[in-house]
């Protein structure tokens, strides 16, 4: 019956989030389930999405695997390849374990059910566990794809590969929920909890952009000194290298006899230890995690006169405070603002290479390629703000309580659009003056730089509104839900992409070839296109978007 329970209770937390995400609605939640057009679309992006990146780890795993084997180090082949697994993994859900595991909304129904709290915490470690799983295969899966292609698996070789592949996820969930448990506990005690939680979270993003910018040279720099990793990791963690040898089972000067057979089981006991432990600690916890109440310092009310506030601007401050008060979602919808700024930063501090190269690389090109560059890299890197694809979603069971106010649907839209281009703006502007402080641009150049982000942010945020009416989801027990995983934020992300780069393939590559390539038409040709869109999502929220809000 317990077993029954967790496996139940696991079942529908799973089923629940991929049927949702599935589901193709069209100006409601979808009352019917089936495989659709929506289905296939949104499976068909994820599965490019999964091979492109499996197809890269794949590539990394390929090259450093030779070069372990030149220097008769390959027993760090599988080390290496858990590591960064479990990293990637974490990554991917460790801010998100503290709402997954506590900050659900059926806490309170669950906790009135004859089911013991436990069992409730086990559940969702399970589904974060198949959540881990995922992510950590991405990069494990092409590891051991890629030793095969080396050397043959023998069947306790590939046995010990499968053991990696379940003991990664064990180990990250364990890891992620302790995290969770004290990012909440910390959170409690401090009274701007949500900004520490921003600035800590948009620190670690940024951490990673540098890494993921600097890919290449960190790469280069671990062939080449592969082989002193390999003697710190001999030196420092006897686990990983006894595990290394049996996952490999290749023959080098430091082999151990029979740890073919042996190697495995130390790190495997390690995780299964620290899941234990991790959850066993958690599970006393529980209770008074959920259930506590957050105490506030109550203000002191001081009477000041009542002045009477535009309904736009009280729309927009609405949706500002909003989003600023969920950390997740500053942190997975603001992106574009710390991309933007680190646009900025390289121009800064490589801006006279792009001066100096760009016109050896085109020697026939107009002028203002430079500026089309910088504005189209910038109104990409807006366009990844994807802050008004989750908006009416978010509005959630109360959703009534906006319907009923005598206000305009137009300006509820308009409110929620203009979130967009106001995140977005600190990244923008630092740009355009570390392009007019470091570029040789003219004054049209540095306005084109900065309206033109600005106009793309408006039709990604106009997108989102667009595209959330049509494929809302209301079904959400976390935020976090219908941040990161409903169908509106991932089309919005797509569409908004694609559709921002037309313009700018249209002007860049005749001015990177025509010496007369007016600037007026290369300008012209992306501010006519993102005011004609703006135009036409408006028309569209005019006409048959009131009609959806009406229904919803």
């Amino acid at each position: 019956m317990n077993r029954r329970t967790v496996i139940e209770l696991v079942k529908i937390k799973i089923t629940g989030s991929v049927t949702s995400m599935l589901n193709f609605m069209r100006g409601r939640e979808a009352k019917g389930k089936g495989f659709n057009i929506g289905t296939a679309i949104i499976i068909g992006i994820i599965v490019i999405a999964f091979l492109m990146m499996m197809g890269f780890s794949f590539g990394v795993a390929m090259v450093l695997g030779f070069e372990m084997y030149t220097q008769n180090c390959l027993w760090l082949f599988f080390p290496m390849g858990f590591l960064c697994s479990a990293a990637f993994a974490l990554i991917g859900t460790i801010f998100a374990a503290q709402s997954y595991l506590f900050d659900a909304n059926d806490n309170e129904l669950l906790l009135s059910m004859p089911i013991k709290p436990s069992y409730v915490l086990l559940s969702r470690m399970l589904a974060l566990y198949v959540l881990n799983f995922i992510y950590s295969t991405i990069i494990f899966l092409p590891v051991g794809i890629a030793y095969g292609l080396f050397f043959h698996y023998n069947v306790l070789t590939f046995i010990y590969f499968v053991i990696s592949l379940l003991m990664i996820p064990i180990l990250v969930t364990s890891v992620a929920s302790i995290f969770g448990y004290l990012l909440g506990l910390v959170a409690h005690k401090i009274p701007n909890k949500n900004f520490l939680t921003v600035v800590f979270g948009l620190g670690m993003i940024a951490v990673l952009l540098v890494v993921g910018l600097n890919l290449g040279p960190i790469i280069s720099t671990l062939m080449e000194n592969i082989h002193i990793v390999a003697d710190k990791v001999f030196n420092k963690s006897k686990v990983l290298y006894w595990y290394g040898l049996a996952a490999t089972d290749r023959p080098n000067e430091r082999m151990i006899p029979g740890v073919k057979y042996w190697g495995i089981l130390p790190l495997s006991f390690i995780c299964l230890l620290v899941s234990y432990f991790s959850y066993r600690f958690i599970s006393k916890k529980f209770i008074r995690t959920i259930t506590r109440k957050v105490v506030t310092k109550k203000k002191k009310y001081v009477e000041k006169p009542m002045k009477p506030s535009n309904i736009q601007l009280t729309l927009i401050r609405k949706e500002v405070g909003y989003f600023f008060s969920i950390p997740a979602y500053v942190m997975n919808a603001g992106m574009s603002t710390i991309m933007s700024i680190m646009l900025g930063v390289g121009i800064l501090m490589r801006g006279n290479l792009i001066v100096e190269w760009l016109p050896r690389m085109f020697p026939d090109a107009s002028s203002n390629l430079i500026a089309l560059a910088v504005g189209s890299s910038l109104a990409l890197c807006c366009t990844i703000n994807d802050v008004t694809a989750p908006s009416i979603s978010l509005e959630g069971k109360t959703l009534w309580l906006l319907k009923s106010t005598p206000i305009e649907p137009m300006k509820i839209f308009f409110g929620k659009a203009l979130l967009a281009p106001l995140v977005s703006l600190p990244g923008v502007i630092f740009t355009a003056i570390a392009s007019a402080v470091t570029l040789q641009l003219t004054a049209a150049d540095i306005l084109f730089i900065f309206f033109i982000p600005i106009l793309a942010c408006l039709f990604s945020g106009f997108l989102g509104i667009c595209v959330n009416l049509r494929i809302p989801r209301f079904d959400w027990s976390s935020e976090i839900t219908v941040i990161k995983q409903s169908l509106s934020v991932i089309f919005t992300l797509f569409l908004s992409m694609f559709f921002t780069a037309i313009p700018f393939v249209v002007a860049i590559v005749p001015a990177a070839f025509l010496e007369r390539f007016s600037s007026v038409w290369a300008y012209g040709i992306c501010i006519i296109y993102f005011f004609l869109l703006v135009l036409l999502e408006i028309f569209y929220l005019a006409t048959d978007g009131q009609k959806i809000w009406k229904e919803l």
